[in-house]
């Protein structure tokens, strides 16, 4: 059987016409990566918006999974200290994680940390009239792997994603849609979020990279 995106076994967005046209609304804000995926050669052989990819992962439905490559712009991102998760750092399309709509990429430590030695770190410039320069950017082996060093050097990147999209249950009482409490038949609070898992800085691309 399935119902809302609210808390379902098997959650369908086709059911809800609320939730359909908040898709409508929120692929509008995708427009910007609509155009990449036109001009990228990263996207030759297609590339995934978020809204797209939530759409992919809801109708698979729990438990199932969808391989594709997924393009986002950074835009938020944390760390796992629950345990729950395991170990894992988050980067996601929106500021907000548990809003609607996001796609979080999941990423192992190891990933992470091959994944910012490749990040470049560039230098500010002073500008000064008359004067030209050439910005400095060089690579940084040297730095602590954690949430801060990940935003710093992440935020804001437009990256692409080798993977599989799949629903994953959060036990919170925070979320939009607001969170259900009829989770497999169980009285716990909780939302989806649409999660691609990395375990390989490899199957990660930085978009447009100088």
């Amino acid at each position: 059987m399935q119902t809302s995106v609210l808390g379902a076994r098997t959650p369908s967005i086709l059911v809800d016409p609320e939730i359909d046209a908040r898709l409508t609304e929120l692929a509008q804000q995708d427009a910007p990566l609509n155009t990449a995926i036109e001009h990228s050669p990263d996207c030759e052989t297609g590339c995934i918006t978020p809204v797209q990819a939530l759409k992919m992962a809801f109708e698979a439905g729990e438990g199932e999974a969808r391989a594709g490559r997924f393009l986002l712009d950074i835009k938020g991102g944390g760390q796992s200290i629950s345990g729950s998760l395991e170990q894992l750092f988050f980067v996601s399309s929106r500021r907000d994680y548990a809003r609607f709509g996001t796609l979080t990429i999941a990423i192992e430590p190891d990933a992470l940390y091959n994944l910012l030695r490749r990040a470049t770190v560039c230098k500010p410039r002073d500008f000064t009239p008359g004067r030209i320069d050439v910005k400095g950017c060089r690579q940084d082996t040297n730095f602590d792997l954690n949430m801060f060093t990940m935003i710093q050097r992440l935020g804001g990147r437009r990256i692409a994603v080798d993977g599989e999209v799949r629903l994953q249950w959060i036990d919170a009482r925070t979320g939009l849609p607001k969170p259900a409490a009829n989770k497999r038949g169980e009285h716990e609070a909780g939302y989806y979020q649409v999660w691609v898992r990395v375990d390989n800085a490899d199957q990660v691309i930085f978009v447009h990279d100088e």
